[in-house]
């Protein structure tokens, strides 16, 4: 595996950066390692370069990433708004990415309290031109990969419990405590949806605001990790943006007593009425370019699953389960018993 002081000349072996910029120590790496080992190396005025190394047991996983970017490098409304595949070598499960310099991470677009909705609006334009896309425009995700895993809390498989701390081993049961809940998440699991091709991990870990070529703001969308990329539910990539405003606000509360997480609502760092504008432009402009959008009944349903899956990993590592991380299943819960009612009156979102 290469180490962090490693990546430096294997750029430079590539021919990537150029030998001036280590010289004169303008090039900066920084670990960002998350499921795979993943460096990022910039300059001041290059690009970023993303060095993505598989962990054991994940190199079909980075395989089919290179795939999925050779796929959308040839869509020309989607190319400048995922990272270049600059080198990949499937042997020692390396890929080396190349992404925008400047680039900021989505959850920092909020400026003076509120959620600009020029990049809402861009990711809505950017999750159509996908979804426009047929599901079998590239290859099946590895197997051991299911973005929607959540739907499998009511009877979780062994697999799937291995890691858990105890922590999210109780928030799994409470969820298998909950009859009403199971019936929900098995009915959205039996509900038959034509597919097409999604990214499966749209959180906003995964998006990034650029400035669009020979401008200055960063108004325009690049959508990175596309592991999880395949065949799949519409619904799932825009519940996922839809549930991480939620998580967003949800986080912000002061929560003093889990009994009663409502207590102090009035006092959320991040209020629903500052999102709303942002929610609307991403959900306006999606709907308008997507001829497979799904309904809003079902995007919030899946949103409400993604929530369940943040609580689970909110829960990992801890000795018990927080506050909010069980408060994002009760959310979960509500939105579940009533999505229509979710949507207006969180969101401000109609059908």
């Amino acid at each position: 595996m290469l180490e962090q002081s490693d990546i430096a000349h294997y750029l430079l072996s590539l021919g990537v950066v150029k030998p001036d910029a280590i010289l004169r120590e303008e090039l900066s790496i920084t670990d960002a390692s998350r499921r795979n080992s993943v460096f990022l190396a910039t300059t001041p005025a290059g690009p970023t370069h993303v060095v993505k190394q598989a962990l054991p047991g994940k190199a079909d996983a980075l395989r089919h990433e290179a795939a999925v970017l050779d796929v959308l490098a040839g869509e020309p409304e989607l190319a400048p708004r995922v990272p270049a595949v600059v080198h990949h070598d499937p042997d020692a499960a390396l890929l080396v990415l190349s992404t925008p310099g400047g680039a900021r991470e989505w959850n920092k677009h909020i400026v003076a309290g509120r959620f600009q909705r020029a990049p809402a609006r861009s990711l809505g334009r950017t999750l159509a031109a996908l979804h426009r896309l047929p599901a079998d425009a590239v290859e099946r995700r590895p197997a051991s990969e299911d973005p929607l895993w959540g739907l499998l809390l009511p009877e979780p498989p062994h697999e799937l419990l291995l890691d858990l701390s105890e922590a999210a081993q109780e928030l799994v049961a409470r969820v298998q405590a909950s009859q009403r809940l199971c019936e929900a998440l098995r009915r959205v699991a039996a509900t038959d949806v034509d597919g097409t091709l999604v990214h499966g991990d749209l959180r906003w870990d995964n998006c990034l605001a650029v400035a669009a070529p020979g401008g200055r703001r960063r108004t325009r969308m690049l959508v990175i990790d596309w592991e999880l990329a395949g065949h799949g539910d519409a619904g799932l990539d825009v519940g996922t943006i839809l549930a991480e405003y939620l998580r967003i606000w949800l986080i912000s509360i002061p929560i003093v007593e889990p009994s009663d997480p409502a207590r102090l609502l009035s006092l959320a760092g991040q209020p629903l009425r500052r999102m709303a504008p942002a929610v609307s432009a991403f959900w306006t402009a999606y709907r308008s370019a997507s001829p497979r959008c799904p309904p809003l009944r079902r995007a919030v349903e899946l949103a409400a699953v993604h929530l369940l899956q943040t609580a689970v990993e909110y829960a990992r590592g801890l000795s018990s389960v927080s506050a909010h991380a069980g408060t994002l299943v009760q959310l979960a819960d509500n939105l579940l018993r009533a999505p229509e009612d979710g949507a207006a009156g969180l969101l401000g979102l109609q059908a």
